[in-house]
């Protein structure tokens, strides 16, 4: 795709990454969730305050893909000990975050900003790479599955006072 663009945001993108992720994130999971609990979560996730706080987090990395020069979505990759004692003695990095506006699904941002955070984890010396994915998801599984990816295990993802099962998903790379 000749038109599209990833670089590696700073602190500077926080209010873009906040605009990206707070409009992806309802467009795929607002319909879906109870209203109030939906709201509570967003208004904690999607600041400007935490995405500052996840910029600067060690060893997180923030990728935004443009298309024709619009911002079309972002992907984070960062570094989590919360699946360690899984994999001992293995270097892990989480993809913690995959996100495109609905007006670019299809087009191929998903798959270049996942070949850019996989060649990014392999150029870390990274054996595996993990993330989260909500069970109810069955496109962004499909997806995944593409990639290789495949179930390890579980774990609680609160959205508001709902507690929801995201299945976590590894690629050995």
């Amino acid at each position: 795709m000749s038109d599209l663009v990833i670089r590696q945001a700073n602190v500077s993108d926080a209010a873009l990454l906040t605009r990206i992720g707070l409009q992806s994130f309802c467009e795929a999971f607002e319909k879906d969730n109870n209203p109030d609990d939906f709201k509570t979560y967003i208004d904690e996730a999607f600041t400007e305050d935490q995405l500052l706080t996840d910029l600067s987090e060690p060893g997180s990395i923030f990728y935004i893909a443009y298309s024709h020069g619009e911002p079309a979505g972002y992907a984070r990759i960062r570094r989590s000990t919360e699946v360690n004692e899984q994999f001992p003695g293995k270097n892990l990095l989480e993809l913690h975050r995959l996100y495109a506006l609905n007006k670019y699904i299809g087009r191929g941002i998903g798959k270049a900003l996942m070949n850019h955070c996989l060649n990014e984890a392999k150029a870390k010396g990274c054996e595996i790479i993990w993330l989260g994915v909500w069970e109810h998801n069955l496109h962004a599984q499909g997806f995944y599955k593409n990639f290789g990816f495949e179930k390890f295990s579980s774990h609680v993802f609160m959205v508001g006072n709902d507690p929801q099962t995201d299945y976590l998903l590894k690629k050995n790379l």
